[in-house]
């Protein structure tokens, strides 16, 4: 922890010529209602692991309902990007009421009402995406087994609580920060600590800090576009135990009948979980590829089968290589990428060639990979969607139309055989968290980098000055999944471009020309004379520089930093008509 704290207090002197040392600026605004000051170097220090330079703003001891009202002209001065309601199991008088479940229900509801309160004050004055706490129960209570069978125990009213929190933070889209896991995960005795409460109202134990400081700011990552989405995999020694081109597939350990074998089998059973909750798999192995192939399509106890893996790079080609292919097959930025492999000179390949790439230091014993792994939260997320579901199907069908592109001589002709069709629908609550999942997460396409949370889609649904798009692609190969959003407001002479966002899995399809192709003709429709946008650059997105200029648009002006801002005239606009079908919700043609 004074590690972390020595960081937050160098980053004054850590700057480039931007002033924000390379990394994205946040404001996180942080309610508790016992002592939290001394989590701010901490998560300051912890933000810099994970690119973010943290400004944090705390407020303790204090009701966020009263804080909000009173000092609203301090909080909009600061401009919180995000809020964390940090308040714990004290804030809510869950006094037990054993044997009554009709008072414990009044009493889980009390708390959770309360809650909701906080959100709309947060809502009606911020419009922030918001960070809850679960509950992890007061020690000072009685502690029995027999606790989870009696309605009104503490710990039944702590579960009450967070069972109902939980679903309104799936319906209204906001984050959680399940501390009730962390405090089972290191045990509740060593989570909190009795002397400090009584000294000096900690929530939990100081030394704790780091361990919630790293979760807290991992959401918080997520929410501004940070998270890994692919897991590349070796082979031998790591899906398997043994060397397939040496001991042959009969020979390999795999399955019961020994510790090592079994701890293959669970990794497996570990990777395909993550693939069901939409993590990309990828093979990058050393081997040769018939040898490697025979044995993962027919072992009898593989758990991975052939469809759970987006591409295959089985070659003697050097990893660091292989997973630069890798990225550009995927259209994915080696940041989003996650490199499991039991050798260690490997492991050190990859983190000195691409560092931008995850890799997890794992023990010799394969059978204490797990535990190390999924401690490192890799693949941590703001919710789950079918588009989760599907997304190696995706992917799949991606590395397909790489594969068919090589066979046609002209870029036009490739097109044209994809038969493609985009569906355009304005937001709607069947999309709505998708749409939000897809502006939190996109960098490289994408103009603005604006964040919004699923409360600010509905929004945005509902206004009726704004122009709202939800865009799907499929083509011969199959559904691509959602691929675009666009936002727009309405002006006096023209659509001013709010947002504009792409999967770079469709780059060079002609998606971005047919866009536009919509946004003019609504213009039209609305009797605007101009299409107008702009373009704010990032670390990431610089892909999409010169987007408006290579679709025509005229620029306007320039502020420093870089931003950009572009017209468009639509009376002297001609439609671009790339071959795509454009079809609405009905299916009608548009």
């Amino acid at each position: 922890m004074s590690g972390l704290r020595r960081l937050a207090m160098g980053l004054s002197g850590i700057q480039d010529s931007t002033g924000q040392a390379g990394l994205q600026a946040v404001r996180v605004l942080l309610l508790s209602n016992s002592t939290a000051r001394h989590l701010k170097e901490t998560l300051i220090g912890t933000g810099l692991r994970h690119g973010l330079r943290l400004d944090v703003m705390i407020s303790e001891y204090e009701d966020p309902e009263v804080l909000l009202e009173r000092d609203r002209d301090g909080i909009a001065t600061f401009g919180p990007d995000i809020v964390v309601v940090a308040m714990d199991v004290h804030a809510f008088g869950l006094r037990p009421a054993p044997g009554k479940p009709e008072g414990a229900a009044a009493i889980a509801d009390r708390a959770l009402e309360r809650l909701r309160a906080i959100r709309g004050s947060i809502g009606s004055s911020l419009k922030k995406p918001v960070v809850f706490h679960t509950l992890t129960p007061d020690p000072a209570h009685v502690r029995l087994h027999v606790d989870r069978l009696i309605p009104g125990s503490h710990v039944d009213l702590v579960g009450r609580v967070n069972a109902g929190l939980s679903e309104f933070a799936r319906s209204s889209g906001d984050l959680l920060l399940d501390v009730a896991m962390l405090s089972e995960r290191i045990g509740q005795d060593n989570w909190y600590s009795a002397r400090h409460w009584a000294l000096a109202k900690y929530p939990f134990a100081p030394e704790n800090a780091p361990l919630y400081a790293e979760h807290l700011v991992r959401l918080v990552a997520l929410k501004f576009g940070k998270s890994r989405r692919v897991l590349v995999l070796d082979l031998d020694n790591t899906m398997w135990g043994g060397i397939v081109g040496d001991d042959g597939k009969e020979n390999l350990l795999l399955g019961p009948g020994s510790p090592v074998g079994e701890a293959h089998c669970a990794l497996q059973a570990m990777a395909k979980e993550l693939r069901n909750r939409g993590i990309v798999l990828c093979v990058s192995s050393k081997n040769e590829e018939s040898v490697a192939l025979d044995a993962f399509r027919t072992h009898p106890e593989m758990v991975l089968v052939e469809e759970d893996i987006a591409v295959f790079q089985i070659n003697w080609t050097d990893k660091a290589a292989n997973l630069q292919a890798l990225s550009e097959i995927l259209s994915l930025g080696l940041d989003s990428f996650v490199f499991l492999d039991d050798n260690p000179a490997e492991r050190a390949q990859i983190r000195f060639a691409l560092p931008q790439v995850a890799v997890p230091e794992v023990p010799k014993d394969v059978t204490e990979w797990i535990p190390v792994f999924q401690s490192a939260c890799y693949f941590e997320a703001t919710g789950f969607t079918a588009e989760d579901r599907d997304r190696v199907a995706y992917y799949r069908a991606d590395a397909r139309r790489t594969a068919q592109l090589k066979s046609f001589a002209r870029q036009e002709d490739y097109l044209q055989s994809l038969d493609m069709e985009l569906q355009v629908n304005p937001f709607d609550a069947i999309g709505r968290k998708r749409i939000a999942q897809l502006i939190s997460k996109s960098n490289q396409f994408n103009l603005t980098t604006k964040r919004y949370s699923e409360a600010d889609v509905a929004s945005a649904e509902a206004d009726p000055r704004r122009i709202t798009m939800q865009m799907r692609l499929s083509d011969t190969f199959g559904d691509n999944g959602m691929i675009g959003v666009v936002i727009a407001d309405i002006g006096t002479d023209a659509i001013d471009i709010d947002t504009w966002l792409m999967s770079c899995r469709v780059l060079g399809r002609g998606v971005p020309e047919a866009t536009l192709d919509l946004l003019v003709a609504r213009a039209r429709d609305l009797g605007k004379e101009f299409v107008r946008g702009v373009y704010v650059p990032t670390k990431k997105n610089m892909m999409v520089a010169d987007h408006y200029r290579n679709l025509g648009f005229e620029l306007i002006g320039e502020r420093p930093g870089g931003e950009t801002a572009w017209e468009l005239s639509v009376n002297a606009y001609q439609d671009k008509k790339p071959p795509i079908r454009i079809r609405d919700a009905v299916g009608a043609r548009i």
